[in-house]
């Protein structure tokens, strides 16, 4: 092979591996289909500063991996009522302590990457909820009011929510965390909230993780809803 058959083969190889290299690279965490915003680091760092913790009652919170560049967006009461009047979008109420939540995130997360789906609209509303307890005589006692923001979203939702439990009374509903809830053109498409499969699973301890099964299962689930929203 002479000198000049040498370079040019030299220059194939390294146009070669320049095209391998953009396409190992362009799939690591901070690849650059996705973008990085100041709520995404918020999100994750909020989420991930808990891994491994002692949560008070001798349990350790779950340790999750949340990618930069999620597509998750701090909201507010103003534009979720406005999402769920003629909007279309993810909403996603939850709080980082919340065990149940810490299993649902990386989940709707990934497979709202997957599907190229952004923003999800975050609210984490675990102080606004209202407190109900029955008494011995079966009355409904208020041990902590909601705020009005709070229980304006119950009312916008109640045909879609949980009935507050241990009330035996099926017209008082309640948000439990976490909901997702799914809207295209003010019209709410379903409520996501805890997988029902790992639920049983678990007995009700949700620091044991999910296990790939029941990820796969509620991955299906966000992506049939994100479906119907494109």
């Amino acid at each position: 092979m002479n000198k000049k058959a040498k370079v040019i083969t030299g220059v194939i190889v390294a146009i070669i591996f320049v095209i391998m290299g953009y396409f190992m690279f362009s799939k690591k965490d901070d690849g650059p289909s996705y973008t990085i915003t100041n709520d995404s680091l918020k999100f994750k760092e909020e989420y991930e500063n808990l891994n491994g913790k002692d949560n008070g009652n001798g349990k350790n919170y779950l340790s999750i991996a949340i990618k930069s560049y999620n597509p998750i967006s701090y909201s507010n009461y103003e534009e979720i009522f406005d999402i769920l009047d003629k909007g279309t979008g993810v909403i996603y109420l939850g709080f980082p302590e919340c065990p149940w939540c810490r299993n649902l995130v990386p989940v709707l997360v990934d497979s709202a990457l997957e599907e190229k789906v952004s923003p999800i609209y975050y609210l984490n509303i675990s102080g606004d909820r209202n407190t109900l307890s029955l008494t011995k005589k079966g009355k409904i006692k208020t041990e902590k009011k909601g705020t009005e923001d709070y229980l304006k979203l119950v009312d916008i939702l109640k045909d879609y929510l949980p009935v507050y439990d241990g009330l035996k009374d099926d017209s008082i509903k309640r948000i439990y965390l976490p909901t997702v809830i799914f809207v295209k053109d003010g019209k709410v498409l379903g409520l996501e909230e805890t997988l029902e499969s790992y639920s049983k699973r678990v007995e009700g301890n949700p620091y044991l993780e999910m296990n790939d099964s029941e990820k796969e299962e509620l991955s299906n689930i966000f992506k049939g809803y994100y479906a119907k929203l494109k």
